[in-house]
């Protein structure tokens, strides 16, 4: 297993497009195979930063993720809404 953090912060004037292209990403990636759980979160003290805490099968699985429509539609339409670059945070399951 596979599990990748990625923070992410909006600017406040595309908070809202922001949150409809990131929650289309995620309902879109729950869907692939080799997804075991894709979440959008938001965090409660700071709207316009927010999670996304995603496990893959593999590295195969989260390859192919990163090659899917809506994956490239992220890239292209939802990651100049942020404020900053994505921090990303890769983690191994231990237990």
């Amino acid at each position: 297993m596979i599990v990748q953090v990625v923070y992410l912060e909006a600017k406040e004037e595309t908070l809202e497009r922001l949150i409809e292209e990131a929650a289309y990403n995620a309902e879109e990636s729950k869907k692939e195979k080799g997804v075991v759980q894709f979440d959008f979160l938001q965090q409660e003290d700071l709207p316009t930063k927010f999670m996304l805490y995603e496990i893959y099968e593999d590295e195969a699985a989260l390859q192919a993720h990163r090659e899917t429509p809506h994956f490239q539609r992220w890239v292209e339409v939802g990651v100049p809404l942020l404020a900053k670059a994505r921090e990303r945070v890769m983690y191994s399951l231990i237990a």
